[in-house]
């Protein structure tokens, strides 16, 4: 039986969605902030990354929807064969689709940017793993051209996520913390708002000095505030847009960032106006939503 959508779910992926999207164009058009932003700033209160924040918010609905969909909402046996026989289904087609296109034409164009990497990371980077295996330290350089990171993150996610299921069922109170999205599903409102008060008030101690403490604490907060929202809303068209750019959310991050690396390549960055970031943004947009829209 085909569970009913949750329009808070497509809210927070929409957020999220939209912080990367901008943290990315950001990035891009300031030469990897060293140039002053001209339309956008990159950090949040409490000194927080709006790319960390972008993908917690992503990383925290993903594992929602997993438990709200998997059976009796994380309550039942998980048959591991079909969960992850569906998690390859669900991600690497539309993944192999994209890297048999933008790789070949950024090898070309660029042949230069994998000189200097080993052979072993064109494995991984078919496997979609060679950039997140830059990120932990695993290879120097690396093959990566589509979202190999966000999509190694997924699949770690996916890695773990009978292991967090299974502690949800029988260790609640030593498993909830780690897997805020997953534990979410079950809550009702007292233990919500037990929760952002915990976070509201944890980023004021000293503990959140930390970036990625305060980051996990902001997002907490936010994941929870975007939900409560989301159960007040019921504008029949702010949905469906939510619902479009959550249906579509996967595609956009396989192709926005191959994008912008491509329409920032003959631009002079220095002598950039805002104006010209702003049209270029809006360029920019059009051109991942016809790309992910055809992917």
């Amino acid at each position: 039986m085909k569970k009913q959508r949750l329009f808070y779910l497509d809210l927070i992926r929409a957020v999220a969605l939209v912080c990367i999207l901008v943290i990315h164009f950001n990035a891009a058009v300031t030469g990897y902030f060293t140039l002053p932003s001209k339309l956008f700033g990159s950090v949040l209160p409490f000194n927080i990354y709006l790319g960390d924040f972008g993908s917690s918010l992503f990383f925290m609905v993903s594992g929602a929807a997993l438990q709200y969909t998997s059976p009796g909402q994380g309550r039942e046996p998980l048959n591991l064969a079909r969960f992850y026989q569906k998690r390859a289904k669900a991600v690497y087609p539309m993944f192999w689709l994209a890297w048999c296109i933008f790789f070949p034409i950024r090898f070309v164009t660029k042949p230069g940017y994998y000189a200097a990497a080993k052979t072993p990371s064109l494995l991984l980077t078919v496997l979609g793993l060679d950039n997140f295996a830059q990120a932990a330290g695993w290879v120097t350089m690396d093959f990566a051209c589509v979202g190999e990171w966000f999509l190694g993150s997924i699949l770690f996610l996916y890695l773990l996520f009978p292991l967090l299921r299974w502690g949800l069922r029988k260790q609640p109170l030593l498993t909830w913390a780690v897997v805020l999205g997953m534990a979410f599903v079950h809550w009702k409102r007292p233990a919500r708002l037990g929760v952002l008060a915990g976070c509201a008030v944890l980023l004021f101690t000293p503990a959140a000095a930390d970036g990625k403490v305060a980051c996990a604490l902001f997002s907490a907060a936010a994941f929870i505030l975007l939900a409560a929202l989301g159960g007040c809303i019921h504008w029949v068209p702010l949905q469906n847009a939510c619902a479009l750019l959550s249906k579509y959310s996967y595609a956009v991050f396989l192709t926005h960032h191959v994008i912008i690396l491509r329409l920032v390549d003959n631009f002079d960055l220095a002598a950039m106006t805002r104006r010209d970031t702003a049209l270029l943004f809006g360029v920019y947009l059009l051109a991942v939503a016809a790309a992910s829209a055809a992917l």
